[in-house]
Formats: C-alpha cells, sequence, structure tokens
C-alpha cells in the first residue's frame, strides 16, 4: 500500500497545533488551580457545620503573640482550611462513590454474623464478645411499615412520618476505635476502670421487621460485636442492643431526628447500672416534661410534609437531685446551665439541645446530693447528651469531653481528676466515621 504523503502545509499546520497545545493545557491547568485557590478562600462559601459528622468545623483561629510564636497559630490556620474547604462535604462523598467503584475500601453492606466472623484480624488480643442480659420475654413487634411510602433521599430512608439513617461498617474505623478504647485502658490501668456503651440507631431497632430485611443496610448488632470482640479483657463493654429492642415499641428514638429520646436513653443507662453492678435509679423519681414539638436532622435533611405534619415531641425527665454544671464553649469562656434546661421557647429544630447544655469542648458537673463519690470521665458525642443526667445519680464528679471540639488530651485528664471510671459512649453511625474517629484518637493522650 502506498504510504500517502501530506503537503507541508498541512505538516506546518499540524505542528502549529501541537505547540499551541503544549501552551494552552499547562495555562489551563494553572488557571484552574489559581480558580480553585480563589474559590477556597470565599468565607461565605465556607462551611460551619458537618451535616454528615454531626459537629460544627474548625473556626479561624484568634491571633495573639504568644500563638504565633509557639506555632499554634498557623497549626489553627492549617486545620480551619481543611476543615471548611469549600463543598468539602460533596468531594467527600464523591471520593468514596469512585473508591466504592473501583473496588477499594473495606466498607460492607448488608453485613451479616458470617461476613463479621470471616473479617476479624488475626493481629491483636482480641477479647471476648460481651453477653447481654438473658431474659425469656419475647421482643415485641412494632406496626408493619410494608404500606407507607417509601422514599430514599441521600442517607436517610424515609417510611411515612419517619426518618432512619443508613447503616454502613468500616472495618479498618472500627478496628481503630477499639484500638483508642484499649490504649486508654493499658494507660489507665489500676487507676480507672474502662466502659465502652456502642449505641444503635433507630433503623435497627424501631423500624418494622418487614421492611427492614429488605433494607441495604449493615446488621449493627453484628457489627457491635465485632467492635467488642477486638477490646481487650480490660474494657467492659456495655451492650445495649437487647434492652432497647426490648422496648421498642416504645418512644425510644425521634421520628424526625438521628438521636433516641430520654426513654430510651434510660434503658441504657439501667444497663450500665446492671453491668456495673450499681443502684439505678428509677425513672418514677422523675418528673415528666414536655418540650413541644421538635423538628430533627432527619426533617432538616429531606424536608419531608409528613414529618412536618407530625412531629416529634421533646419529653424530658427531671432530675430529682440538685447539680452543678459548667460547660466551657470552644473560645475559652465558662458558663454555668442546668444539667436538663427547659427549651419550650427554643426553635423547634434545637429542643434536644435540653440535655447536658448540648455539645461543647468540656463540660464538668457536680452532684450537690452526695457528700462523697466517685468521679468519672465521659468521652462522647451527642448521643450521650440525654443519658448523662441520669449517670450524674450515681456519681459525685463527671466530667464530660466531646472529643469533636475538645483539644486537650482526655487519658491525662483522666488521671488529674483522678476518675474512677472512663465511660466511651459513641453511636454506630460514628464510630463508622474515620474523621471522627482520627479526631478521638488523636487527644487520647
Amino acid at each position: 500500500m502506498k504510504k500517502r504523503k501530506h503537503s507541508k502545509k498541512y505538516i506546518k499546520a499540524v505542528r502549529k497545533s501541537v505547540r499551541l497545545y503544549k501552551v494552552i493545557l499547562p495555562c489551563v491547568f494553572v488557571g484552574m488551580l489559581v480558580l480553585g485557590l480563589f474559590v477556597s478562600t470565599l468565607i461565605p462559601l465556607r462551611p460551619s457545620f458537618s451535616e454528615n459528622e454531626k459537629r460544627e468545623l474548625a473556626k479561624f483561629p484568634s491571633f495573639s503573640f504568644s500563638s504565633l510564636f509557639d506555632g499554634s497559630f498557623f497549626r489553627g490556620i492549617d486545620t480551619w482550611f481543611s476543615d471548611t474547604f469549600p463543598f468539602r462535604e460533596a468531594m467527600i462523598s464523591a471520593n468514596e462513590k469512585l473508591e466504592n467503584l473501583r473496588g477499594f475500601g473495606d466498607r460492607i453492606y448488608g453485613l451479616n454474623n458470617e461476613a463479621v466472623n470471616n473479617n476479624i484480624p488475626s493481629q491483636g488480643d482480641p477479647g471476648e464478645v460481651p453477653t447481654e442480659s438473658t431474659t425469656e420475654e419475647k421482643e415485641p413487634t412494632v406496626p408493619d411499615q410494608l404500606g407507607e411510602v417509601i422514599q430514599k433521599l441521600s442517607n436517610v430512608v424515609v417510611i411515612g412520618k419517619a426518618g432512619y439513617e443508613y447503616c454502613s461498617f468500616n472495618q479498618s474505623v472500627a478496628d481503630k476505635y477499639a484500638s483508642v478504647v484499649n490504649k486508654t485502658a493499658l494507660k489507665l490501668s489500676g487507676k480507672a476502670k474502662v466502659f465502652s456503651m456502642l449505641v444503635p440507631t433507630s433503623i435497627d431497632i424501631t423500624m418494622s421487621d418487614s421492611v427492614r430485611k429488605d433494607i441495604n443496610t449493615c446488621d449493627q448488632k453484628a457489627g457491635m460485636e465485632y467492635i467488642y470482640s477486638r477490646m481487650s479483657s480490660s474494657v467492659t463493654p456495655v451492650n445495649i442492643y437487647k434492652a432497647l429492642r426490648m422496648h421498642r415499641d416504645e418512644y425510644v428514638y425521634f421520628r424526625t431526628d438521628h438521636h433516641w429520646t430520654a426513654l430510651g436513653a434510660y434503658y441504657a443507662y439501667e444497663e450500665f447500672a446492671k453491668i456495673k453492678q450499681v443502684k439505678a435509679i428509677t425513672l418514677d423519681k422523675f418528673e415528666k416534661k414536655s418540650f413541644g414539638e421538635f423538628l430533627g436532622s432527619f426533617y432538616t435533611n429531606t424536608n419531608s410534609s409528613a414529618m412536618k405534619k407530625d412531629p416529634d415531641t421533646l419529653e424530658a425527665y427531671m432530675p430529682p437531685y440538685k447539680t452543678k454544671l459548667q460547660f466551657t464553649q470552644p473560645d475559652g469562656k465558662v458558663i454555668d446551665w442546668y444539667l436538663v434546661n427547659d427549651t419550650s421557647s427554643y426553635p423547634i429544630s434545637q429542643k434536644y439541645s435540653a440535655f447536658t447544655a448540648a455539645d461543647n469542648p468540656y463540660t464538668t458537673i457536680e452532684n450537690l446530693e452526695r457528700e462523697k463519690g466517685k468521679t468519672c470521665v465521659i468521652i462522647k458525642e451527642s448521643f450521650a447528651n440525654a443519658l448523662i443526667p441520669y449517670l450524674v445519680y450515681n456519681y459525685k464528679k463527671v466530667f464530660v469531653i466531646d472529643y469533636r471540639y475538645y483539644k486537650q488530651g482526655f487519658i491525662s485528664l483522666a488521671e488529674d481528676v483522678n476518675a474512677d471510671d472512663v465511660i466511651f459512649i459513641n453511636n454506630m453511625s460514628a464510630v463508622r466515621s474515620e474523621s471522627l474517629i482520627d479526631r478521638m484518637s488523636s487527644i487520647a493522650v
């Protein structure tokens, strides 16, 4: 076949195009970098709250000469810049989807007992899976939801007027969480007893079995048992899954919010008291109050008209014992507050802040009814807020650390206050988040 010859004019044009592309492509690349840098500096576009991680994001640090000289000012800028980058959560979500499409990562959907057992790493010295309180009583059932309209919106499934958060399991993050708890128990060996309470979310408790069996979401019971199995014998697990299932036909979780109710938290408290072998204060000792209608995170994320027409009710149980609570804000300001605060006049979306002064880096609580008593440190996220008012009954002093905001070391704090107990309280959605567990790990000193 005769080779085709191009004219000199054609060859010259091709060479010109190649040279032009060599100039244009780097310019486009640099232009995109400059545009990205410009967008990243637009303060109004930077988020202040993470819906996925349920926490406030880092704020731009205040300037001082001491922070300038010790380097903390620039470290604060670095944290603020990465934590609040515009469209951060959208990019993280897109990256996770790409990773899953490519087959990377160890997140397991539709997790079952066999999958959990087959994925337990051989390294380390895992403890035994805790046994739950046994009972011959049969689990109650909840109304069948098959006939209700089902909508899938982002990471939330809406069934009629109730929302549920999909659960996923990440083995490497679960191992990291267990490692943090084990490290705490090792460091405090002979000084404090360490407890770990994993809290299931509503999808495994109050969703009807007829719908739940077809939902592609992880088996939280199996995930919890795996995490507990990775904890050393120095850690006391508080397995509350069965206790909540035994009350699943009661108002133990909100419909429009991802949290449990004060009643659900009380049943978890009862289980903790059994395992710790202390007397639990009975619920009839509390005065039950309603703080009005409540529309939580599921409504905010979905704007469900069914939820809006039939909101939750924020019910609280007022402690019969006198307490002194002080919380420290991120700016260091210390404020006196209430263990349970009447939020009747609060916006309808903020009623859950009634418990334990909501989410703050550091909170101290003293039970004024006890002249003497034990001290505990609680490492938590927002699920613990509704539980803490009951725990205060069994202690003289309670120190609460929200690891999403606290910047000091909680192991050293436990040593400084001579803590008798350290209690980790985290829901199953929190312990799948690598960024949250990394944050917890960074202050496990």
